[in-house]
């Protein structure tokens, strides 16, 4: 039983420590960072739609290591004239994360994902959890339990149609940052990124096309005297073609994302967060596809140490039926 009992100890300790040990005041750490998530919708996830990201950079000669998971579940059923539409099932991304700072306010980024789709496990607690807070499920309650299925029907013959559970290697993304002069308690930084296809079309793991991203990010909190972490970033991706509804994929989309947090303490933020995007496709009467992705988070920031940190958030669509149910993302990160 003692070693039952001692790992909630442990993390009772590391809590307690972390909420009164106040790490260095870096202007890294308290600048305003937000939450890593994403559109992990089966169409939307295998294009190069990036991250939220700060506007702080890794200082020149080091680097940051991370690990990225997002754990989301899928169920949307969508008819219209001549189309039919079924996404369910569970889909986990784990992607390793390297930065690494150079020049004079540069940094370089590669990210290598791994993705799995399967029927998962976690209907009936997500079922409960729309129930608890009054969600819509978009019909969740009466379909299969923990059943696998990317379907999309149009005038009459399958465009997709991926219910193996399939798994493999993802597409590779490199990334470019640099950070501005900023204004005042404002900071700014430009970013672009590219997306490779290093992952398989057949398994939607990728999405069989080079995708180009750019984008600007502006905050507050530069000289790291506010409890307040506010955050807004805007651009635009550049599709190129591919081999996941191809003939009817958009080829140029804008995104976005705003973020507010508060600092609970030195070493913990509490943040709320909503994503955008427009459509990725078109000449379709589905929302799953030409829907505008609107997505809210919660989350949590902990400076863990002065090298490491931890971020949980968990994600809710807010446009029904243009982005997946729930997912929960958590970050790992750290500076050597």
């Amino acid at each position: 039983m003692a070693g039952v009992s001692i790992a909630p100890r442990l993390l009772l300790v590391g809590a307690v420590l972390g909420w009164l040990g106040p790490v260095g005041a870096r202007e890294a750490e308290t600048a305003p960072r937000p939450l890593p998530i994403a559109d992990q919708s089966p169409t939307a996830a295998v294009h190069g739609l990036p991250r939220a990201t700060g506007y702080t950079v890794v200082a020149s000669g080091e680097w940051r290591a991370g690990l990225r998971l997002d754990y989301t579940s899928h169920y949307t059923e969508q008819s219209a004239p001549a189309e039919t539409l079924l996404f369910d099932g569970e889909t986990t991304r784990a992607a390793l994360v390297f930065r690494r700072g150079f020049a004079d306010r540069w940094q370089a980024t590669i990210e290598i994902p791994f993705v799995a789709h399967s029927g998962g496990f976690a209907d009936s607690f997500i079922d409960d959890f729309h129930d608890t807070f009054g969600f819509a499920d978009g019909g969740r309650a009466r379909a299969p339990r923990d059943r696998q299925r990317f379907r999309y029907a149009r005038d009459g013959r399958l465009a997709l149609d991926v219910d193996d559970s399939p798994s493999g290697v993802g597409d590779l993304r490199l990334g470019l940052k640099r950070r501005l002069a900023g204004v005042g308690d404002w900071g700014a930084a430009i970013a672009g990124e590219l997306k490779l296809p290093t992952g398989d079309a057949e398994r939607l793991t990728g999405s069989g096309g080079t995708d180009l991203a750019v984008w600007a990010t502006i905050g507050n909190n530069q000289h790291g005297t506010s409890r307040w972490r506010l955050l807004a970033g805007a651009g635009g991706l550049h599709t190129g073609r591919g081999d996941v509804l191809d003939d009817q994929r958009v080829d140029n989309v804008a995104f976005g994302w705003a973020s507010v947090g508060y600092a609970l303490s030195p070493a913990w933020v509490a943040q709320a967060q909503v994503n955008l995007h427009g459509a990725l496709y078109e000449d379709t009467g589905l929302e799953a596809l030409d829907g505008t992705a609107v997505q809210g988070a919660l989350g949590l920031d902990w400076q863990v140490t002065a090298a490491s940190r931890l971020t949980l958030g968990l994600v809710e669509d807010l446009n029904t039926g243009a982005s997946p149910d729930v997912s929960l993302s958590l970050g790992l990160e750290h500076a050597f």
